[in-house]
């Protein structure tokens, strides 16, 4: 075995030694140049095929590197799209909300009253209560009680619920309000009671001649709710002359679907001493 070996590491030492004098004889008769020549002739097809074959490879690389660069930069381009919107959005609500706003400030500034401006950050969606969460609370002065309007002076409801820095807002026009109010025509006292769509009702003498389109305001008669605030306008009116009262319904004049902001009457101040002659 061990001679078996050695004869083949010996022949393989003598094919090399003759392969590389081989090489140099074709040297020296200056045979190489002919050879590699044909070598090119033989093998160039060959790596032209591999080289062909090769280049829609190297296309496939480029486009997939091309691609992944362009989805970062559509992402990109998303990402700030999405940021301009929103900012656009939160202008759009800016110019949106202002003139609410101002409305407020103008109110603040005209009342003789203590008014104290609070945000509407939570609302009922059960449908069963008509009530706002506002921002402000007991640590700001705001109790129970304590009426809530809305620009231009339209009653929204009264606290029901004060904690330290939030209070909840029963709407006029929740099933469980009831708001004296006056006919701004006739000077009849009634009671506004909310209903389950939304509207107000009351039941009115016949005597009161209530037409559609007529505003009935609070009478200041109750609790804290100042004299003279516009509640609600005649917008149906069901009965027969056998009824004894007429029953009207009443639309909130106060925009109680889109409240943003709303006003609170903290003090005693601009609160009905004196109804004004009709």
């Amino acid at each position: 075995m061990i001679r078996l070996a050695r004869q083949r590491r010996l022949q393989w030492t003598a094919g090399l030694l003759g392969l590389i004098a081989l090489l140099a004889l074709i040297t020296a008769a200056g045979l190489a140049p002919p050879l590699e020549d044909a070598a090119s002739s033989l093998f160039g097809p060959v790596q032209r095929a591999f080289r062909q074959a090769g280049e829609p490879i190297s296309e496939l690389v480029a486009e997939i590197e091309d691609l992944g660069r362009l989805e970062g930069e559509n992402r990109a381009l998303r990402q700030r799209i999405a940021q301009l919107e929103a900012e656009n959005a939160r202008f759009r609500e800016e110019d949106i909300r202002r003139p609410g706003r101002l409305a407020l400030l103008e109110l603040i500034g005209a009342s003789s009253g203590e008014l104290l401006p609070a945000n509407v950050i939570t609302r009922d969606l059960t449908g069963l209560r008509t009530v706002i969460g506002i921002d402000r609370g007991a640590n700001d002065g705001i109790a129970a009680g304590m009426p809530a309007v809305a620009a231009g002076g339209a009653l929204v409801g009264v606290v029901t619920d004060a904690r330290a820095n939030t209070a909840f807002v029963r709407l006029v026009t929740d099933p469980d309000s009831a708001v004296r109010v006056l006919h701004q025509v006739s000077r009849t006292e009634v009671v506004a009671e909310g209903d389950t769509l939304g509207n107000l009702a009351i039941e009115i003498p016949w005597t009161a001649n209530v037409e559609l389109g007529q505003m009935f305001v609070t009478s200041g008669l109750e609790g804290l709710i100042p004299y003279g605030l516009p509640l609600g306008r005649a917008v149906a009116a069901s009965g027969t002359a056998e009824d004894p009262f007429q029953r009207v319904r009443l639309q909130p004049v106060a925009p109680l679907e889109q409240l943003g902001q709303v006003l609170i009457q903290t003090s005693a101040a601009g609160r009905r001493a004196t109804e004004p002659a009709p």
